[in-house]
């Protein structure tokens, strides 16, 4: 049986027909750019995620960039960030001309390690960026400790977590902004590129204002007083991102059902399996295993011969990336990192898998290991 790595049209089933007639609405508007539809989704998700603001951009990656900016992070700064995520990440700090410092990660939650941040710090650290990976909040109970204590700025890296939890609070209210991307396999995913930028900071929401809208004035249009970009969020993505809000929660719960079918189906294999840690909500954007003895990549071949696709996030963390003997760092120990990169394999799953797809994923792994 093959089985699909995604499958967006399932889920976009729901409301289709209510993205149709949105799109239909705004064409007839004309209204494509920093329009009504944008204000709406704004308001929306800022509620949804329990914040003062929200704010649309480009990307992920804009959202990123545009909070270290706005919070005077720069050249000769120093932002410690995990390794093991993807490049966005640690790029938004080299965009804004500081330096990252990797920290690791922990071994049961795949998240920003609090005790390797401590060893990450220095005399030039300025913030610092949890990434909530996979779906799952990191510990800003201790990471938020960790900022307050050392005066840090806290950037969360929410671009994987939409919906998830900590402590019952949303990745993205924490710290001073929260940043997320709106690709189209994400838990909250569009039709294309897109982010948000949430936070509590008035200051630091007027200052993206301008940096998503080449640096026009926030009361005058026509002066320019600071370098911006053109990043804005169009009102098409905002219209079908407002209507899929509205499911999120739903589509959620169906990964989380999935990734218990896996719990269930894959418990007497070789396999270590994601955990959901105490105070955390897990909304499995990825299902990330590690395959112990070497045997990753023997696994991923016959997992595709079978006709079930399968990834790896990251077999080349960010610190191992070519463009980062550019961007000479201070060096922590990574033991959890190196460890995890030869070790970690995603399985297919979104919203609306079966339970005989996840049965054959199931099976397939059974067989390898001879069960």
């Amino acid at each position: 049986m093959k089985v699909p790595y995604f499958d967006l049209s399932r889920s976009h089933q729901k409301f289709i027909h209510q993205a149709q007639e949105a799109f239909d609405g705004i064409l007839k508007s004309g209204a494509f750019v920093l329009g009504p539809a944008l204000k709406d989704l704004e308001a929306e998700f800022a509620a949804y995620v329990g914040t003062p603001y929200a704010l649309g951009v480009g990307s992920g990656t804009d959202a990123l960039t545009f909070s270290l900016r706005a919070l005077g992070i720069k050249k000769g700064d120093e932002v410690i960030v995990p390794s093991f995520t993807f490049i966005a990440t640690a790029l938004a700090v080299i965009h804004v001309g500081a330096t990252p410092v990797f920290a690791d990660v922990e071994e049961n939650s795949f998240n920003l390690d609090p005790e390797s941040v401590r060893q990450a710090l220095g005399r030039k650290t300025r913030a610092m960026i949890p990434v909530h990976l996979f779906g799952q909040c990191a510990n800003m109970t201790e990471l938020m400790a960790i900022a307050k204590q050392k005066k840090l700025k806290v950037v969360e890296d929410a671009c994987q977590a939409h919906g998830a939890l900590w402590a019952k609070v949303m990745a993205g209210a924490f710290g001073n902004a929260g940043c997320f991307s709106f690709y189209p396999t994400k838990n909250l995913g569009g039709i294309g590129d897109g982010g948000m930028v949430t936070t509590a900071d008035e200051k630091l929401l007027k200052r993206v204002i301008q940096y998503r809208n080449l640096g026009k004035g926030i009361d005058d249009p026509f002066v320019h007083d600071e370098i911006g970009w053109t990043s804005r969020l169009d009102s098409l993505q905002a219209a079908f991102l407002s209507i899929k809000l509205k499911f999120l929660d739903e589509l959620n719960r169906e990964r989380r059902a999935v990734a218990e079918l896996y719990h269930k189906k894959l418990a007497g294999t070789q396999l270590g399996l994601p955990r959901e840690v105490a105070g955390a909500y897990h909304v499995y954007h990825l299902y990330v295993v590690r395959v112990p003895g070497g045997k990753r990549n023997a696994l991923k071949e016959h997992l595709a011969a079978q006709g079930i696709p399968t990834m790896i996030h990251y077999a080349t963390p960010v610190h191992a990336q070519p463009i980062m003997k550019d961007h000479t760092t201070r060096k922590v120990k990574l033991p959890v990192t190196e460890k995890l990169r030869e070790e970690v394999l995603t399985l297919p799953l979104f919203p609306g898998m079966t339970e005989p797809e996840v049965d054959a994923v199931s099976g397939a792994i059974q067989r390898f290991f001879g069960k």
